[in-house]
């Protein structure tokens, strides 16, 4: 059977994060294990390089290439890393040009049409939930059959005596959303080589060694007009309680996993399988500690000392501003009262608290980006995430950024670090520079300081990670000036 990689794209933790790479986040693409295991499931010849997490360079995903001589080869990308796949598709081709290249992802999705046009390299691309999709495209590439049936792709479709100037661009009907996910298989974590040890996340994420992530949920309900949809669709859908705790099972039992990421957005959406899940664990005996994703206006004090009891010690909220007119204007749907008071909850439950903000808003200006700096110190937040307001393709933003400031529609730019968009009133000096402000006043407390030390002293083995994460914040928000 042919053979067929599925990869990220080789971009190293420098490029992703900067001035933070050593805080950077090397765990596997979920989404790119996952695929695999459908397609292994299907007979074919499966293999999977996780060139991101791994920090692997071109040239070292390209000897890999040489030595397992794919027939197809499945790029997964976001906007930022569209550009390092193009160059991967490029010299792949160089290699074998009948290697068919295969891009699926967020960015594909929001924009097939202009990314195919781009970048020629690309023979088809997979829009959406991937898995039922390139099933049936490897299928009918393995036949010869006509790819117009297969829904949720674009492709090259060759014309006259063939070859890249020849081809048209071909886009299919779109592909149903999968309905029962149950009736997926595990991510394949035995295709990454070295896992789980060889993968770590961001050093503030983990209570404990070795980790592994997982996904709960696919879609989300919110509009928020920052957030692009177009992979997973409004729709939110669940894996059964019984689902996840038979895959965390698998985690911990076979690979000995004592960290869970829970990924999804929507993780407290569901209620009662939210409460099936702590259960599960607590029922199972599972010596687990997790963190997740939640929103304020989700959780209840009751299901937060229940996560807790299940092995929860944090949760990340999106506050995204502490101006509410901003948030209205981004249809968040949350207040800052309620911010307070979910903050208040969790803390009281014993679970740590991260909030996520943005720099840049629309409608932006110094006096709301300080009262976003007077909100994050005044609740009371053990960590938080300050990124770029970055209208993605796909969002509703994109489509109106150039309203509301000056928006560089740079795809090699937009890794939630720099400021691709400019609030009217504001330029990037003042932007980056009020970014390392919000962070020096949060953390440069003693109340945050003695936060991380009691920390050292519950899990003494988190010390090098943190102290990590400790250069990678001096680092940035104490730049070197260059002489």
């Amino acid at each position: 059977m042919s053979i067929i990689v599925f990869m990220t794209p080789p971009l190293s933790l420098k490029e992703r994060y900067g001035s933070w790479a050593k805080a950077g986040n090397a765990m596997p693409s979920l989404g790119v294990i996952s695929i695999a295991a459908v397609v292994r499931r299907e007979r074919f010849n499966s293999q999977v390089i996780e060139a991101a997490a791994r920090d692997l360079d071109q040239e070292q995903v390209l000897q890999k290439i040489k030595e397992v001589e794919p027939c197809y080869v499945g790029l997964s990308a976001t906007t930022f890393s569209i550009g390092a796949a193009a160059q991967l598709a490029k010299r792949v081709k160089l290699i074998n040009k009948d290697t068919i290249i295969i891009v699926g992802g967020p960015h594909i999705s929001a924009t097939p049409q202009e990314t195919m046009e781009r970048f020629s390299d690309f023979d088809v691309g997979v829009i959406g939930e991937g898995e039922a999709t390139i099933v049936e495209l490897l299928k009918s590439l393995e036949s010869g059959e006509e790819l117009k049936q297969v829904k949720g792709i674009i492709y090259r479709a060759k014309g006259g005596n063939g070859g890249k100037e020849s081809a048209h661009l071909t886009l299919t009907a779109p592909r149903e959303l999968i309905e029962d996910l149950d009736q997926l298989p595990f991510p394949a974590h035995d295709l990454l080589a070295g896992f789980p040890k060889a993968f770590h996340p961001p050093p503030f994420k983990m209570a404990r060694f070795p980790a592994a992530s997982i996904v709960t949920s696919r879609g989300c309900p919110n509009r928020c007009i920052f957030c692009d949809r177009s992979v997973f669709g409004n729709r939110c859908r669940a894996f059964s309680s019984e689902y996840i705790i038979t895959w965390i099972k698998e985690l911990v039992h076979r690979y000995k996993i004592k960290e869970l990421l829970v990924e999804d957005d929507t993780f407290v959406l569901f209620k009662s399988r939210l409460i099936e899940i702590c259960d599960g664990i607590l029922r199972e005996g599972l010596d687990l500690s997790w963190s997740c994703l939640g929103r304020v206006d989700m959780v209840t004090p009751k299901i937060l000392k229940l996560m807790r009891k299940a092995g929860c010690w944090g949760i990340g909220y999106g506050i995204e501003s502490g101006a509410q007119h901003i948030l209205d204007l981004e249809e968040k749907k949350i207040d800052l009262a309620q911010v307070e008071q979910t903050i208040a909850w969790t803390k009281e439950a014993g679970i740590l608290t991260k909030g996520f903000f943005m720099m840049g808003h629309p409608l932006e200006n110094e006096e709301t980006i300080n009262r976003t700096i007077d909100f994050a110190k005044k609740i009371p937040l053990d960590d938080i995430s300050v990124m770029m307001l970055t209208p993605f393709p796909g969002s509703e933003l994109y489509k109106t950024a150039h309203h509301y400031g000056i928006f560089n529609n740079d795809w090699d730019k937009m890794n939630l670090l720099q400021p691709v968009f400019i609030p009217k009133g504001l330029d990037e000096e003042r932007l980056n520079s009020y970014t390392r402000k919000m962070l020096k006043e949060f953390y440069l407390r003693p109340c945050i300081i003695w936060g991380y030390i009691l920390r050292i002293a519950k899990h003494p083995s988190t010390i090098f990670r943190i102290l990590k994460g400790f250069y990678a914040f001096i680092t940035t928000v104490f730049p070197m000036r260059r002489r």
